[in-house]
């Protein structure tokens, strides 16, 4: 069994992420829509960007949206776990979880880029420094210690609070999206090189402060996939945002399965399994 803030997780688990409930390009508008995804396990874990509070102007609705996502879920029988990430960084007490013995490490993936979000050239700028100022006041002996490197990247990611950063709104808002996800006409190129970064850095992350996980959990970068990287396995989770593919991960008796989340137009609901695995641990 493991735990998360003091509560015990029980098996089996689940592990979904980037729902950005509240964001106009969500594909998610109401969380009733997840209660076939949420029915059958005994904990759910959102692994961070569930809801929009990252900004004031959306706070208040995001902490509602969190509340509802909790509603759904005790209506699914199901116990949730919320890991923070950088569009939720205040949602929750926990910014990862370690699961099954310590052979799974599930945190949102924010923290494998400095400044948070690369491709995203105004925020990335202000996340950047924010993470710099909030490296520099952890002491040497703080500066290995997981928790407080997960930390100072939330920190980072608060930084644009107070920031006036233009939203899109109405029918057109995922249009907006897309136009903003390739404009300027380089920034494919950026949006590509992290993922292509991604699963090494995710390795590097392991290595560095949970040698013994075999398998590292996130989301973040919105590009569902496996990755092997030497003796260790990156798993991204997607999100529900547009052209992500989304990924649902089952823990259960050391066994982890993989499966595609699919959406039929009213409901959530998981689909084949494309991969299983059985949770064990490196050699640290």
């Amino acid at each position: 069994m493991d735990t998360y803030t003091g509560m015990a997780i029980k098996e089996p688990i689940r592990i979904i992420s980037d729902l950005h409930l509240g964001h106009p390009s969500s594909s998610l508008a109401d969380p009733a829509q997840l209660l076939p995804l949420l029915s059958g396990p005994s904990t759910v874990i959102f692994n961070g960007d569930s809801v929009e509070i990252h900004l004031i102007e959306r706070r208040k609705q995001g902490f509602i949206n969190a509340a509802a996502l909790k509603e759904v879920c005790a209506k699914a029988g199901t116990e949730p776990c919320f890991i923070n990430g950088n569009h939720d960084p205040n949602i929750s007490e926990m910014d990862h979880a370690d699961l099954a013995d310590g052979s799974v490490l599930v945190t949102h993936g924010d923290m494998l880029f400095h400044s948070i979000s690369p491709w995203n050239r105004r925020n990335s700028r202000i996340m950047g420094q924010a993470h710099t100022e909030a490296l520099k006041k952890l002491g040497p002996d703080d500066f290995l210690v997981f928790e407080k490197r997960l930390h100072a990247s939330k920190h980072a990611a608060l930084a644009i609070e107070m920031h006036k950063v233009p939203l899109p709104r109405g029918k057109l808002a995922r249009v907006a999206f897309v136009v903003e996800e390739f404009w300027p006409p380089w920034r494919p190129f950026q949006i590509f090189k992290c993922w292509w970064d991604t699963p090494a850095k995710a390795d590097a992350l392991a290595r560095t402060f949970r040698p013994q996980a075999r398998f590292v959990i996130i989301g973040h970068t919105h590009r569902a996939g496996i990755w092997r990287v030497g003796e260790r396995v990156v798993i991204n989770t997607g999100s529900l945002m547009p052209f992500a593919g989304s990924l649902a991960i089952d823990i259960a008796d050391r066994k982890i399965s993989v499966k595609k989340i699919v959406f039929d137009g009213r409901q959530y609901t998981t689909g084949r399994e494309i991969a299983e695995f059985e949770a064990t641990q490196l050699d640290a």
